[in-house]
């Protein structure tokens, strides 16, 4: 996308947000978003954050800001964005405007070959096995120089749910490394079974939809059971250590082009 095509596009965001808040209820209980807006700025929010990561790389601050200001702005009594949340987002998109307004040239300045960043954000996602973890997010971050997002050691940031706690970091994250370990026995009629917890299995698809199958890494214990589902995503077995498929995850990274080559 040009510059021009860019500026275009935020007008549009530009003129969608202003229309929102022009719509808010003003009661004696106080300002609500409209019914029918609430989605629609979800929608804003998720577009927003792809077309400045097409545009800047993943790794940039208006993304991450937006996703910020959302998070941050929803209620959490009624569930719904705020009038300064709306405000907020508001500012961020007219802030990249005047960027590029001021120097057309910023844009394509600030793309580099390696715009998705030394030091890029993983999700770390596990289950039971504590040690497992810990020792791929040691991995992400001395081997690799990332930085692992491992959700049990962030703040809640004013979330109400576990769910609502992943996609707040989710959101800044641009590749996702999956730890399945036989946490849970499941009996049916094929047999007993080990697999994954189901919030691994769920954090797992949810960054396969939203960053593709390439952006994310499957690490399987030996004698955990897998999804035939998962069947294209990269797959690393081990047996009793991660560390066993180190040079095997950075020729992966690489050519997904978290890190560069000569790390």
């Amino acid at each position: 996308m040009d510059d021009q095509a860019f500026v275009v596009e935020l007008a549009r965001y530009q003129t969608g947000l202003e229309e929102i808040l022009s719509r808010f209820n003003r009661t004696t209980s106080g300002i609500h978003i409209y019914r029918a807006d609430d989605p629609m700025l979800r929608q804003y929010v998720h577009e927003l954050i792809d077309l400045f990561a097409d545009v800047l790389g993943r790794n940039n601050r208006y993304g991450t800001q937006i996703a910020q200001e959302f998070n941050d702005g929803v209620s959490n009594f009624t569930g719904s964005p705020s009038y300064k949340c709306v405000e907020n987002i508001l500012a961020v998109v007219r802030a990249a405007q005047t960027r590029v307004g001021r120097n057309p040239s910023a844009i394509s300045a600030t793309k580099s070959p390696w715009d998705l960043g030394v030091r890029e954000n993983v999700s770390i996602i596990h289950g039971r096995d504590e040690a497992k973890w810990r020792e791929l997010k040691d991995i992400v971050q001395e081997e690799f120089g990332l930085n692992p997002i491992v959700l049990v050691e962030k703040p809640d940031a004013g979330c109400n749910t576990v769910v609502e706690k992943f996609e707040h970091y989710a959101v800044i994250c641009s590749y996702a490394m999956a730890v399945f370990t036989p946490d849970d026995e499941v009996t049916s009629g094929a047999g007993t079974y080990l697999q994954a917890r189901p919030n691994v299995i769920y954090e797992l698809g949810w960054f396969c939809g939203k960053l593709g199958r390439s952006n994310a890494m499957l690490l399987l214990k030996d004698k955990t059971a897998l999804f035939s589902d998962f069947g294209g995503i990269i797959q690393k077995r081990f047996s009793q250590n991660i560390s066993e498929k180190t040079a095997e995850m950075r020729r992966d990274l690489v050519a997904a082009g978290i890190i560069r080559a000569s790390r």
